[in-house]
């Protein structure tokens, strides 16, 4: 039997990457997505994507100095190109995808450019992720409890009540409690 001849019915969507800019000084490499959806516009996982830079010129590698890497798409149909570096040239490059599953194959050009730096208020890839412990509202949380502790310890120690001729000091952060020297 012979095998099915390929057919070009795939369609592949930038998800993210194209018109992106790389960030050679502080090597922040824009991400690069694609979505791979069938003739019904339905996510097709388990495609071969496969991410080529250009050879010469500006342009990326992959680990191992390769110019090209192929993953496998998710359950959305999504594939991301991972692992790479831009070569360290100024300059707009292509970045040529196709993908494959059984004998339908798509294809897609995505544009990147490598800058020095990338200015001001632009494009930032890099994400911040806020640590639970950051929040101004915890930080206050923290203090006042830790100003209850101390109020606490001190009534726990004194009896709860009268003058016994100690000094307390709250201060944010650790509480200290003690008498004077």
């Amino acid at each position: 039997m012979a095998p099915l001849p390929m057919v070009q019915n795939l369609k592949l969507t930038a998800l993210a990457g194209d018109g992106e800019m790389n960030d050679l000084e502080r090597r922040v490499m824009a991400p690069v997505v694609v979505q791979v959806v069938d003739q019904n516009d339905r996510p097709v996982e388990g495609a071969d994507v496969v991410f080529r830079f250009p050879l010469n010129g500006p342009g990326a590698a992959f680990a191992g100095q390769k110019s090209s890497k192929t993953v496998k798409t998710n359950g959305q149909g999504q594939a991301a190109a991972t692992g790479w570096t831009a070569n360290g040239e100024v300059g707009t490059f292509q970045v040529h995808v196709t993908a494959a599953y059984g004998n339908q194959i798509g294809e897609i050009t995505i544009s990147m450019t490598n800058v020095t730096r990338i200015a001001g208020e632009g494009k930032t890839y890099r994400v911040k992720h806020r640590r639970w412990y950051s929040s101004k509202w915890v930080k206050i949380g923290l203090i006042a409890g830790g100003a209850a502790a101390a109020a606490g310890i001190v009534l726990a120690v004194t009896g709860g009540g009268g003058s016994s001729g100690h000094t307390i000091t709250i201060s944010p952060g650790s509480p200290t409690v003690g008498a004077p020297h």
